[in-house]
């Protein structure tokens, strides 16, 4: 039963996530902040999906092998995680912002 929970918790992230980075570039309306979010929370969720959905599949088929797919998820999430903290680290030294 834990791993259905989880199951689902990924997909409502996955879905949430996106449907929230989607209305944060809609409803930009060109300010460079919400922009950057926008496109920070699009890069976080497709990076989390391609270790979060071989999870996904873990849960419901008991019988697959995902040890490659878990483990190239992982890589390319590191990988656009490397890719989400440059941009909030473009958003903070160099639009300032804050200050």
């Amino acid at each position: 039963m834990g791993k259905i929970m989880e199951a689902l918790f990924c997909i409502f992230y996955l879905i949430a996530t996106t449907v929230i980075g989607i209305l944060i570039l809609k409803q930009s309306k060109g300010k460079k902040a919400f922009i950057v979010f926008g496109v920070m929370a699009l890069v976080l969720v497709s990076g989390d999906s391609f270790h979060l959905v071989p999870r996904i599949l873990v849960a419901f088929d008991k019988n697959g092998d995902y040890h490659v797919a878990l483990g190239l998820g992982k890589l390319v999430t590191s990988i656009t995680m490397t890719f989400f903290y440059l941009i909030l680290y473009f958003f903070f030294h160099y639009l300032k912002i804050f200050g």
